[in-house]
Order: C-alpha cells, then sequence, then structure tokens
C-alpha cells in the first residue's frame, strides 16, 4: 500500500525539523527525497521506520554511515538479513540460502563472503550493507544516501539491482544529493528545503529550475543530453 503522510510535524525540542509535510510514497516505486543539508530529509527517513506499523508495512533501513566493531564475516551479517524475533533461533531455511545466494550475486559480493566486515572499505560495507537490506524482503526500503560512497560503476550498478526489484513489487525511499541520478532513476521526487516540502511528483515536474533555485537559493542551467535533462549548477559562472 501507498505511504500518505498528512500535516507531518516531526522537531527536536524546539527545533523543527519537519514542518507540516503532506505527500505520499507510492509503492512498487522508487521515491527520492533531496535538498540542502539539514532540511528533513534524514529526519523523514527514521519518521518512516519509526511510524511504519500505522502503514502496514515492514521496512529495512540502511543509514549512511555505519558505525561501530562487528567482527564478523560478511556472509554472517548477510544472514542476518533473514532473521527476526520471531525465527532468529531457527536455522537458515533453503528459502533463506536461495534469496541470499540470489542476492549476493546481484551486488558481486563473492569474493567478499569470508572477510571479516571491518575490513572492508566504506564502500564495499556499504554494499553489503544495502544487499542485507534487500535480503530482508521488505515491504519498503529505506536508504540514506547508498551512493555516497560508491563509484560510479556501483552506483550504476545499485540502481539497476533496485530497478530490478521494484519491477518485483518493491518499494524504495532513497535520501540522495545527486540531482542528475534523481532525475535519471526516479519515479518519483520529494524536493524540501528547512522542513518543508517545495516541489514532488516525476521528475519532469519536480525537478524545475525555480524549484531547484528555491530549494538550493542558488540558480542552475539545465541540458538535454540524449533525452534525458541534466541540471548543473550555475555558482561561479
Amino acid at each position: 500500500m501507498n505511504i500518505e503522510l498528512k500535516n507531518v510535524t516531526h522537531k527536536y525540542g524546539s527545533y523543527v525539523a519537519i514542518n507540516d509535510l503532506t505527500t505520499t510514497f507510492n509503492e512498487a516505486s522508487i521515491s527520492m527525497i533531496l535538498g540542502p543539508n539539514g532540511c528533513g530529509k534524514t529526519t523523514l527517513l527514521k519518521y518512516l521506520i519509526n511510524h511504519c506499523e500505522e502503514y502496514g508495512n515492514s521496512m529495512a533501513y540502511v543509514p549512511q554511515e555505519t558505525t561501530g566493531s562487528l567482527n564478523t564475516t560478511v556472509r554472517d551479517v548477510l544472514s542476518l538479513g533473514r532473521y527476526n524475533k520471531s525465527k532468529f533461533y531457527i536455522r537458515e531455511t533453503a528459502e533463506d540460502k536461495r534469496i541470499i545466494d540470489e542476492v549476493i550475486a546481484e551486488f558481486g559480493l563473492e569474493d567478499f563472503l569470508s572477510r571479516n566486515v571491518d575490513t572492508l572499505s566504506a564502500g564495499e560495507k556499504q554494499r553489503v550493507f544495502i544487499a542485507r537490506a534487500i535480503i530482508q524482503d521488505a515491504d519498503w526500503t529505506l536508504l540514506d544516501e547508498p551512493t555516497a560512497n560508491l563509484d560510479v560503476k556501483y552506483a550504476d550498478k545499485l540502481m539497476r539491482i533496485i530497478k530490478d526489484h521494484r519491477s518485483r513489487g518493491k518499494s524504495f525511499v532513497i535520501v540522495i544529493h545527486d540531482i542528475n541520478l534523481a532525475s535519471l532513476h526516479a519515479d518519483n521526487i520529494l524536493l524540501m528545503k528547512s522542513g518543508v516540502k517545495i516541489a514532488s511528483g516525476a521528475p519532469s515536474e519536480a525537478l524545475t529550475l525555480t524549484s531547484l533555485k528555491s530549494a538550493y537559493d542558488i540558480d542552475f542551467i539545465s541540458a538535454d543530453i540524449e533525452g534525458h535533462k541534466v541540471f548543473i549548477n550555475s555558482v561561479g559562472n
């Protein structure tokens, strides 16, 4: 089912992180949230997780950064994606193994399985934890800056994986800073500033020179390249 937010306000003390936000995240789609630092993007993801029972949806969440020492293998971390409170002490089933092996192949993690997670680079860890979220097979997967530590090759690969799972009926909400990546891959966009919605809708509707200037307080120029609109900020030009 879709997630419909109506007049949501969220505060940290007297600080208003989300202010009277009304928007809809459509199921079986890729929704991306954009906006300047501190505009409420991550707060909104955490709000969705904390209220997931209200929407009747299961959710998996991957923060932008993972901290702390795990001291365990990549394969063991991936296996945790198949365990919830009700089956934590049950052995991995044949179905569990099938799903885990499929995602390992999708993400190209075969050579990492015996490595200790703590020895991985930031980008490698990010791939592992996103893969674990996909293994959870939740209705919704929420990702905070999933391409931040990935090179161009793996950022593109990740988006292809996400689109493949979207085609199977899975839903994604992704916080991202790359306007052009969002323009290319999102089904729907929420553009925010200071906890307020600036624009929303399909990329062609939400991403305009006017809305981007309103959100980022700088001018942009756009160009059509092979049928795809690209945005470049004009600072210094």
